[in-house]
């Protein structure tokens, strides 16, 4: 395949080196070191992490796209692309929490329900432990006198 024609990669001749830095860095800040977990290449302090920017960039300057350089360094280290999010962990959690307010909401509304049902069927009554009435209030104040000594 000859160099004009389309599809063929270009010389490094022809990869102008501001366009191969471009590449390089982008790559650099969206990939994960393989050296520092949790940074991304080019924020990872190791000497390492160094050495594969400088062959990034001489892969991009040998004229390799951002995918095919991409492609060879997860080949050599899987975790490089760092978390990929799976949609339908995302989504199931969301439905899940939803089914789980919306039957909360229901139970309260039931336990509502029986707690004013019972009131009526009560005649409207007050529930025990409701105001203390003069006989119970009487009946407390000789307790407690008799606990002060003042019988």
């Amino acid at each position: 395949m000859s160099p004009s024609s389309p599809g063929a990669s270009p010389s490094p001749s022809q990869v102008p080196r501001a366009h191969a830095e471009q590449i390089a860095n982008g790559l650099a800040q969206d990939l994960m070191s393989p050296y520092c977990p949790g940074r991304t290449i080019a924020t990872c302090p190791s000497p390492a992490a160094r050495k594969l920017e400088r062959e990034i960039l001489t892969m991009a300057e040998e004229g390799q796209t951002r995918e095919q350089i991409e492609t060879e360094l997860v080949s050599r280290f899987p975790d490089i692309q760092g978390y990929i999010g799976r949609p339908e962990l995302i989504y199931g959690t969301l439905v899940l929490a939803l089914i789980a307010i919306a039957g909360l909401f229901m139970i309260s509304r039931r336990w509502i329900r029986q707690g004013q049902a019972a009131r009526e069927r009560s005649g409207g009554a007050q529930p025990p432990g409701g105001p203390a009435n003069a006989r119970e209030m009487d009946a407390l104040d000789d307790a407690l006198d008799r606990v002060d000594g003042f019988s």
